[in-house]
């Protein structure tokens, strides 16, 4: 199942690479990060859209939810996890040139739990490869659905997802009242966390 997640990220970036190398793509040396955008509510998908058409690799954290309307219709509906917010990989120059291009986005989070200030000003915050892997993977496959919550969680055990939707899911454990989760934190941003019975999971290390 990883590497359905794997291939899906890879073919979302093969076809905004096109689009980035006529926009002159990012500066050679410099690898792109994922940064936070902070945009105008209700306007995460609208965002995400105008970037993909500016050439930038953007994602929004969100679920797909089955609802059911008057006749026993069904819809197919995308429900916002983080809202007002928008992943965006790209280099620091082209951050720039994206919020001069972008009619939605406000500005960029930035790292408040950094301990030094860069050029007086706080460095934006980064959210890393890995996590962010770890989070659509999570998006992608819980058949559960899944919250975000800013509550200051502290990791604990290192856990795998060993059956179920989320197989191969590797995360922190935590457990509240008699509910258990796998999270995935995302720097000062907050957390993620998917709902997931204790026999599903093996512990791989511990805190």
């Amino acid at each position: 199942m990883m590497n359905d997640a794997a291939e899906a990220v890879s073919t979302s970036r093969q076809a905004t690479q096109p689009l980035r190398n006529a926009c002159g793509g990012a500066v050679q040396g410099e690898s792109p990060k994922w940064y936070v955008a902070v945009v105008k509510p209700r306007y995460e998908r609208i965002c995400r859209d105008e970037l993909h058409d500016l050439g930038h690799e953007a994602y929004i954290a969100s679920q797909t939810d089955t609802r059911l309307y008057a006749c026993r219709h069904r819809r197919q509906v995308e429900r916002i996890i983080i809202p007002n917010i928008v992943f965006v990989h790209t280099t620091e120059p082209e951050r720039r040139q994206m919020l001069r291009e972008s009619n939605f986005i406000h500005h960029f989070m930035t790292d408040r739990a950094a301990q030094s200030p860069e050029h007086g000003h706080q460095p934006f915050a980064i959210i890393p490869e890995a996590q962010m892997e770890m989070l659509r993977f999570m998006l992608y496959h819980a058949d559960r659905p899944v919250e975000f919550t800013t509550l200051p969680y502290q990791p604990g055990d290192r856990i795998r997802v060993i059956r179920g939707e989320l197989q191969g899911f590797e995360g922190d454990f935590v457990r509240q009242g008699a509910q258990s989760y796998a999270i995935v934190t995302l720097g000062s941003l907050g957390t993620v966390k998917a709902t997931i019975p204790v026999a599903d999971i093996e512990c791989i290390s511990h805190s």
